[in-house]
């Protein structure tokens, strides 16, 4: 069991610094080495060599929802609109400009004529009215489909009610899309560019299985077709995943990089070793016990950048131990935060007592599941376990990784010490972990999210009963009301408020507990250019380069 005492005394010792420290001391040393490293070949021919946490479920971009499927669809897709590299603003994609009407619910899209497929066939409007159909099919049962809504009749047809006809795009011609909105939307510009709006290839799909099928083979190499600045040229399972420079993309002349190969490494310590080895360019993460280390070193390879994304817990309500919100909320206020962050995560994290971060479109999310130890245990106690009497035995699910395990390890002692509560830990692979956390397979189970565009409705709709993505088994009429009311208002304030009160019901029933707000962790090597911090954490590859350093004499 874990020490929470030495934690708090001796947090800043953050396990395995030594061999941290010889790494960093050998990492791209100026002597001559024995054989050329992986990225040095890499870099000279144009290729990004990224460590991507874990093998994808599908490049499927309307089926997959996970942070690393994303990384891929970027390569391989793109929307009507693409992000700036540096801010995030929409820019031309596969529309090259677009109106907007005064009333702000009529967008008008206009297509460039020489957008293609990577197979060389024509890109037009009608591709988006089937991706678009396809992925609010009840069929498909895609998760983010909600994510369209804000689409007139999207969300009652993305229920099974009315003919897709109904739904506000029409392709007045083969380069025109014409979109009308249910109320103003000043984020949903933003909002087309998530991997669930892109297209998908029609005449590919269809002949892979049709609209409902998942998993159908059409994203494999042999078969796959995108409009991306990549395209797919090999997939090897837990191993790589393979991209080259795609010739049909309409700005190819402008994309710098010749391919991307993307490694899902699960394990952080792993892929640390790997780009001490000179076999990445990048990392996903890093572990939490050696940040302290390249600090320390000031180390020109680590990155700490912000990012619009929550880690918390997810609580299966139905549960019988857990359908109490005063246990939950219990669970929720016995965690101290700020020792959890510095003694699993190296202190780089923000302590987050909300599920929303901070600071988008001025909303102060309110901090409900602030530390607090003697409130917790009143409410243990007024759940009917005094001192934890009485209180079955909880259990965590996470997926395979050095700081989900350590987390873990943590929360275990807390509850422990704090309330006297036993918890038990149970560690998945990720699909397993997937499979689980879908089925309702779990009491406690890690989980994340990023912000799909820069607003407050990106974290709290994914709680509504409505989201593909809720699956606490959590429903609250009162917050989902609170949630539709705050669509349909224009002042930002007033809206505020309204997610103020939702956000309160939510934290104080607690089917959710945040642990902290993130921040991006990672190493990249010098040679890469044009990879800029951003909130959402996306990089449009397009402008990413490698540059060679120059001979030393």
């Amino acid at each position: 069991m874990i020490d929470l005492h030495r934690l708090r005394t001796n947090t800043k010792a953050g396990l395995g610094a030594a061999l941290a420290s010889l790494a960093l001391l050998t990492l791209f040393t100026t002597g001559c080495p024995a054989r050329e490293r992986d990225v040095d070949i890499a870099t000279r021919n144009g290729i990004l060599l990224l460590g991507n946490k874990v093998e994808p479920l599908d490049l499927d971009p309307q089926t997959t929802t996970g942070v690393q499927e994303i990384n891929i669809h970027m390569a391989l897709f793109e929307g009507l609109v693409s992000p700036h590299p540096e801010t995030l603003e929409p820019e031309p994609g596969v529309a090259e400009r677009w109106e907007v009407s005064d009333d702000g619910l009529t967008l008008t899209f206009h297509l460039r004529q020489d957008a293609k497929w990577s197979d060389g066939q024509p890109l037009t409007s009608a591709d988006f009215l089937y991706s678009w159909r396809r992925i609010l099919s009840m069929d498909l049962a895609a998760k983010n489909t909600f994510l369209l809504f804000p689409i007139k009749g999207a969300r009652a047809f993305g229920s099974g009610v009315g003919e897709f006809s109904s739904v506000g795009v029409q392709a007045p011609d083969a380069h025109t899309l014409v979109v009308e909105l249910e109320r103003p939307t000043p984020w949903f510009l933003s909002m087309l560019m998530h991997p669930a709006f892109y297209p998908v290839p029609q005449h590919v799909v269809e002949a892979k299985g049709g609209t409902a099928s998942r998993a159908s083979g059409w994203t494999q190499p042999a078969t796959m077709v995108g409009n991306g600045p990549f395209r797919l040229t090999q997939w090897v399972p837990n191993s790589i995943i393979k991209t080259a420079k795609n010739p049909q993309y309409w700005d190819a002349a402008n994309v710098k990089l010749n391919g991307i190969h993307f490694f899902p490494i699960e394990n952080l310590g792993s892929e640390e070793t790997a780009f001490l080895g000179g076999q990445l360019h990048m990392t996903d993460a890093l572990p939490g016990n050696k940040v302290r280390t390249y600090q320390n070193q000031t180390s020109p390879y680590l990155r700490v950048e912000p990012y619009l994304g929550v880690y918390y817990y997810m609580v299966n309500t139905a549960h019988p131990a857990l359908k109490d919100p005063r246990v939950r909320l219990a669970l929720a206020l016995s965690v101290d935060r700020r020792v959890l962050i510095d003694a699993a995560l190296g202190g780089v994290q923000a302590p987050a007592a909300s599920f929303t971060a901070p600071g988008i479109h001025d909303y102060a999310p309110p901090p409900v599941q602030s530390f607090d130890l003697d409130r917790a245990k009143a409410l243990l106690a007024e759940a009917g376990f005094p001192d934890a009497q009485g209180m079955p035995r909880l259990e965590i699910l996470y997926n395979t990784s050095e700081n989900h395990a350590r987390i873990a390890e943590v929360l275990q002692a807390m509850w422990k010490q704090h309330l006297g509560v036993e918890v038990a830990l149970r560690n998945e692979e990720y699909a397993s972990y997937l499979n689980s956390r879908d089925t309702g397979n779990f009491q406690l189970a890690r989980s994340s999210w990023v912000a799909d565009y820069p607003a407050p409705a990106a974290f709290l709709e994914t709680l509504a009963s409505w989201s593909g993505n809720n699956f606490s088994g959590w429903r609250h009429p009162r917050y989902d009301s609170l949630l539709k009311q705050a669509e349909s208002v224009a002042d930002d304030a007033e809206r505020n408020i309204l997610y103020t009160r939702a956000e309160t019901i939510l934290l104080e029933q607690a089917p959710v507990i945040p642990l902290y707000h993130y921040q991006t962790v990672y190493l990249i090597h010098p040679a890469v250019k044009g990879w800029h911090p951003t909130p959402l954490d996306w990089h449009p590859y397009k402008y990413v380069s490698l540059e060679t350093p120059a001979a030393k004499k």
